[in-house]
């Protein structure tokens, strides 16, 4: 069985799809965008996003959608690391200086329904289960076989669908650049934790505990361990969450969880689903977006960014006046520059001897203090943030005292 061709078909409808589909679809494009969940439904993510991929919302129609509905928490960024406190705004950027993180609940269905107002067609709960195509000059991909067995042909084909892509998968794409982190997390959403204006990041030599404000009353609140943190029984899960929870009385005042209600279970992300990498950004009749193709450590929130990004930067390059993505890859692997090892340097658990002077260097200098905030919006390179000249003054300072 088959249907009516398409210029494009995306696989996932999520921050990265949606959005690709919601730029494809302004162009004219026809559209079809296929997810295997429903509209609305939950995905583990950090999802916080910072003032550059505000100001992007706005220009979408997104963020008015997402307001419409709730009430959203700007945040400035906190983070405490063995008694260092780093803490302010970023740099504005269209008006914004502060960040956002409501549930991807909230995120996904915005962005998905103003690609629907856009005239994209989206079908949630239908899976893909196999290309047309094997994505070579030879034999291009030309649609996507569903679930059922229909085949669906298109001009092209674009993987939004995640760290663990089908559309990748069947592509045979291996991982290159690996990097792997040495922490697991834990984390629940709750209600009624109280009113905070500041996403807080703290951290100790083995134990890691983030609040993130959400939409309306609610707070993400995360739990960070060694890789065996996540292991053994339920009960014991539940345990180490709430014992790391109540052990940083320095950034959160555990007895307000006596009054809040936990609204979710605790979810479990062990260390394999945090180890990075790259694939293969485009072929011939296919490309992936967000992180399918390229996957950082959650730590420095980057993930909603890319997708965001890269998407708007794949619906320009191909429906443009000489439309194609050959410069794709080196267009995404610049934008990782510098970023990808930051994301795993800092998702680490710090050690007094590196970390000590590095954010006593930085709380110590205001403007590598707000250079440091502004590597999360793209404004400042992790590499010029902490470039060699600071760095060799901070460790000097340390090793002088």
């Amino acid at each position: 069985m088959s249907e009516k061709g398409y210029d494009a078909i995306v696989v996932g409808a999520r921050c990265a799809g949606s959005t690709l589909a919601l730029a494809l679809a302004k162009e004219g494009l026809d559209v079809l965008v296929i997810d295997r969940d429903e509209l609305g439904s939950d995905t583990i993510s950090t999802h916080a996003f910072f003032p550059n991929t505000i100001a992007r919302f706005e220009e979408l129609d997104v963020l008015d959608r997402m307001r419409a509905e709730h009430t959203l928490r700007p945040m400035v960024h906190h983070v405490w690391i063995l008694g260092r406190v780093l803490e302010g705004t970023f740099s504005e950027i269209a008006g914004w200086d502060r960040s956002l993180s409501p549930r991807r609940v909230v995120i996904d269905r915005a962005i998905a329904e103003a690609a629907m107002d856009s005239g994209a067609e989206i079908r949630f709960g239908t899976k893909v289960r196999g290309l047309i195509g094997a994505g070579t000059e030879d034999d291009p991909v030309r649609g996507v076989e569903l679930e059922d067995g229909t085949e669906i042909e298109a001009d092209r084909v674009f993987g939004a669908d995640g760290r663990a892509s089908t559309v990748a998968g069947l592509l045979g794409l291996p991982k290159r650049e690996p990097r792997a982190s040495d922490m697991s997390m834990l984390f629940a959403y709750w209600r009624g934790v109280g009113p905070v204006e500041r996403m807080t990041i703290a951290a100790r030599e083995d134990r890691g505990f983030n609040r993130i404000p959400c939409e309306d009353d609610v707070d993400l609140l995360v739990a960070l361990g060694k890789p065996d943190f996540t292991r053994g029984s339920g009960e014991e899960r539940e345990r180490r969450y709430h014992e790391t929870l109540r052990g940083f009385p320095e950034v959160f005042d555990a007895s307000k969880l006596d009054g809040a209600e936990m609204i979710s279970e605790i979810r479990v992300i062990p260390e394999t689903m945090l180890r990075g990498f790259f694939r293969q950004a485009a072929g011939p009749g296919w490309a992936l977006v967000g992180d399918a193709g390229h996957f950082k450590h959650p730590a420095t929130a980057q993930g909603i960014s890319d997708a965001v990004e890269q998407a708007l930067h794949v619906a320009d390059a191909v429906t443009g006046s000489n439309p194609g993505l050959e410069g794709y890859e080196a267009w995404r692997e610049a934008r990782a520059e510098g970023h990808y090892d930051w994301s795993f340097q800092f998702g680490r658990f710090p050690r007094e001897e590196v970390a000590g002077p590095l954010f006593e260097g930085l709380r110590s200098d205001p403007r590598a203090d707000q250079d440091f905030r502004d590597t999360m919006t793209r404004r400042v390179n992790p590499r010029d943030a902490m470039n060699k000249e600071r760095l060799e003054r901070w460790f000097a300072a340390a090793n002088a005292a």
